[in-house]
């Protein structure tokens, strides 16, 4: 694609790039930027569509065509991209991956429409694109960038979790490709970590403890009051936990955190206080089935992210079909706080593996087994 004039922005942005003042209509900057690879892509659809034969469930190849169109205008306007025809030949899979996360749920919520419908549609025609692009040698970028865009556009990421060792290694390397600022940036766009962060400030200025002991005390309704609204966390415990890893301490009845501007440290908390947020609301449900479930799901979503359809299959693979509705109920609400992507298959953004890790690790850490007392026998006489 032409090289961005712009570096990307938030989603918001893309709404406000989207809208009907923007100069020129996505379908238009879509077909200016496509060229004519529109007319081969066109062919190439047809004849995929003789090969195989008429289906009523596939998109007609004029929808396809549309929406590829569409959506290319979508991710040209929102990346601010030079519009020179024909140069839709080669994408990158984390740009892609914004797309039918942020960009194409944005535009559904800012026309109205049924966002999973749109992203469903939106994945169908980039999958056919990149495929027409393959076959073409229309491609110009490597083999292997096309076969990570593919794996994006269907629903995957990229040789993600391949040829690791281990879920927690594979959450390790994602957490390590992502630079710290960015990380942090991530961890911060999520309401109940701003919330967390706000409490952590706050106790950084130094709240006064009026003697009571720190789980009985004022520093407790700080963290309260700015996470009210997730049920599933307890603020006493979060509290104590910040005063064992020592970021929190009292000196003279009051608060005190060293170095709480630093980036290190506030992505530490801030990672810390998602995976108590995702711990918490995993551990809501008595059902064992449902938390692996929900579990998997997470750590998916930094991975190899899964649809309904998948955590469906998965649960019937163990048996535990029955808790299907349990389970995709702990994923609906890690859904509304923002933790996991609206649209399926289920994302997360690429700071939140470091949290994700925890929450893993935290899970399936074999316990300690609690150091034996040594009894002196009696003597006897």
């Amino acid at each position: 694609m032409p090289k961005k004039k712009k570096p990307r922005g938030h989603p918001a942005r893309h709404a406000q790039a989207l809208s009907p003042t923007s100069q020129m209509s996505p379908l238009r900057a879509g077909g200016r930027v496509l060229g004519d690879l529109q007319i081969e892509f066109r062919r190439f659809l047809e004849a995929e569509l003789e090969q195989d034969g008429p289906d009523e469930e596939v998109m007609p190849v004029e929808d396809v065509e549309a929406r590829l169109m569409e959506s290319l205008g979508w991710f040209a306007l929102s990346f601010e991209l030079d519009l020179v025809p024909a140069t839709a030949r080669r994408f990158a899979p984390a740009d892609l991956a914004e797309l039918f996360t942020e960009i194409v749920p944005s535009v559904a919520e800012h026309n109205e429409l049924d966002p999973q419908e749109l992203v469903d549609e939106t994945r169908l025609a980039w999958t056919s694109y990149l495929m027409f692009l393959g076959e073409s040698e229309q491609w110009a970028g490597e083999p292997e960038e096309l076969a990570d865009c593919l794996d994006v556009a269907s629903g995957g990421v990229g040789g993600a979790a391949s040829g690791q060792a281990g879920v927690l290694d594979a959450l390790a390397e994602a957490e390590a490709k992502v630079p710290l600022a960015d990380r942090y940036a991530d961890l911060r766009a999520l309401p109940v970590v701003q919330g967390f962060l706000a409490a952590f400030d706050e106790l950084a200025a130094g709240v006064d403890l009026r003697g009571a002991e720190l789980a009985e005390s004022p520093a407790v309704d700080v963290v309260r009051g700015k996470l009210s609204d997730v049920h599933e966390v307890d603020p006493v415990a979060l509290v104590l936990d910040l005063a064992a890893n020592g970021s929190l301490t009292v000196d003279g009845d009051r608060t005190v955190i060293a170095d709480a501007d630093d980036l290190e440290r506030r992505y530490q908390v801030a990672t810390f206080a998602l995976a108590a947020v995702v711990t918490g609301v995993l551990a809501s449900t008595s059902s064992p089935a449902a938390i692996v479930g929900a579990l998997t799901v997470v750590t998916s979503s930094v991975l190899q992210p899964m649809t309904s359809a998948e955590l469906r299959g998965f649960l019937e693979d163990s048996g535990d079909a029955a808790e299907f509705e349990v389970t995709a109920g702990r994923v609906a609400r890690l859904v509304e706080l923002g933790v996991l992507s609206p649209v399926e298959p289920w994302t997360a953004r690429p700071g939140f593996a470091g949290a994700v890790l925890d929450v893993v690790d935290g899970f399936f850490r074999p316990e300690e087994e609690p150091e034996q007392e040594v009894q002196q026998a009696p003597q006897e006489g």
